[in-house]
């Protein structure tokens, strides 16, 4: 009978979180600076945690083979008053310069668990901001990671097509061709000659034979230049303008340096983050009974929270420096002569037994103090080719040789993708011209054709 009301029962597989799993992961993901801040907005917001000023937040946690018992709530070092009051004075400062400007991708999630139809989507959402890279790019595979990464086809489908939507216009692309025609999009620009251009003679674009072109589309010569030199106002990386322009301070959290003996260790820098303790005297009332049920219940909440807290900020700090470590296993010949190996996420999340996506929010927004300066941990990950001598060199090092190559060459004459892939023979680096060309949009260089100046 229609509109009857019919019962039925389906599984679902889910993951429901607790208060304190979801505190957690969202500890996890701050960067320092930012989890300095909230954990001020903490302090001011719950009246049982304080400070524990005999802790020394200059001095460098080193953490040993068991993590959790060196992040026990009571510290181990002290600090005159005197000094703990300048101390707090300089993190204060330091927390108070910087602006709460979000980044791109807070940015991004924010507005999805707000627009986004199901949380499935949502979740799938998220998933895809977390990969996306420093233009705005997704990989070329990134449904395929997301199904194996437990979100459906259809909701990884309509996650990236709300991504790409998304401001800033060409985000969310998996190359440059798909950034260039989700730019006209947003500009009302469908219909024009540039957009079917792209669309149907992309091949005939990247070699530059505007006859073919034009033959194609039944449009003259002159018309295909104009409609090329609109595509070359595109931007190649459409993420590299949000935000400001000014430098960011990068503060570690992560410090490698030589022990005693010689050896490359890692160890927890804790610049601007205080030490966190549940007040003795609030817990003393409680243990009293010195408060009427009211108060005490009230009370007992606030220490709960803080106690959560807490524990979220020391799994933050186990959880980073067991990656620190084992990116430091993985990668001893940067620490000696900065030369980067092939490594992915999956790599580090089965060395420290956790998921691949709790590693990338782990190091999103996060650096290490290096021999060689402040790096961001999402540098030391990385694909690889083989170079001459039959060994692993990663692509960030192929990367800079392109922009090098590019950066030298006659901008009335530029290189083509093979013509670079010959020159990075020469400097013993095996790379096959699509991989040049794969690399070259990675780094938001347009193909030849665009980079001509006349």
């Amino acid at each position: 009978m229609d509109g009857a009301l019919q019962n039925s029962q389906r599984i679902e597989q889910g993951l429901n979180l607790t208060p304190a799993q979801k505190r957690s992961l969202e500890i996890l993901q701050k960067p320092v600076l930012e989890l300095g801040r909230y954990i001020q907005q903490q302090l001011n917001t719950n009246p049982i945690l304080e400070v524990d000023e005999s802790y020394d937040t200059q001095k460098p946690e080193t953490v040993g083979e068991n993590p959790d018992e060196d992040f026990a709530e009571e510290a181990s070092y002290t600090t005159p008053k005197s000094e703990a009051a300048q101390e707090q004075a300089r993190r204060d400062f330091i927390l108070n310069s910087q602006t709460d400007k979000p980044r791109l991708g807070e940015d991004l999630i924010k507005e999805a668990r707000i627009d986004a139809p199901t949380k499935k989507i949502a979740d799938a959402f998220e998933f895809l901001v977390e990969n996306l890279d420093e233009r705005g790019f997704l990989p070329e595979d990134i449904l395929e990671q997301a199904k194996a990464a437990g979100h459906s086809s259809e909701d990884a489908d309509a996650a990236l097509e709300m991504l790409q939507k998304s401001p800033p216009a060409g985000i969310g692309a998996r190359n440059l061709r798909e950034s260039f025609m989700i730019q006209l999009r947003a500009k009302g620009m469908e219909e024009t000659l540039a957009y079917r251009i792209l669309a149907d003679c992309y091949q005939l674009l990247l070699k530059r034979r505007v006859d073919k072109i034009a033959q194609a589309e039944c449009r003259s010569v002159d018309d295909v230049e104009r409609a090329i030199d609109e595509i070359a106002k595109l931007n190649p990386s459409p993420a590299s303008d949000y935000g400001d322009d000014e430098p960011q301070l990068l503060i570690p959290d992560v410090e490698y340096y030589k022990d005693e003996s010689g050896n490359w260790d890692a160890r927890l820098t804790n610049q601007c983050l205080p030490k966190l303790r549940i007040s003795p005297e609030y817990r003393q009332m409680v243990a009293d009974g010195e408060l009427d049920t009211q108060a005490q219940s009230y009370v007992r909440e606030k220490i709960r929270d803080g106690k959560m807290l807490i524990e979220a900020i020391k799994q933050r700090q186990t959880t980073l420096l067991k990656i620190a470590r084992a990116i430091l296993a993985r990668q001893p010949r940067f620490f000696e002569d900065g030369t980067l190996m092939p490594m992915t996420r999956q790599d580090i999340a089965d060395d420290v037994d956790l998921h691949a996506t709790t590693v990338g929010r782990a190091i999103t927004g996060k650096c290490a103090d290096t021999p060689y300066g402040v790096v961001e941990f999402k540098n030391f990950f990385t694909s690889g080719l083989e170079n001459d001598a039959g060994t692993g060199v990663s692509s960030n090092t192929v990367k800079e040789k392109i922009r090098d190559i590019v950066a030298g060459e006659d901008p009335q004459n530029p290189l083509s993708d093979e013509k670079i892939s010959r020159e990075l023979a020469r400097l013993g680096l095996n790379a096959a011209r699509r991989t040049v060309a794969k690399y070259r949009e990675e780094l938001g260089i347009a193909p030849k054709t665009l980079r001509k100046r006349f």
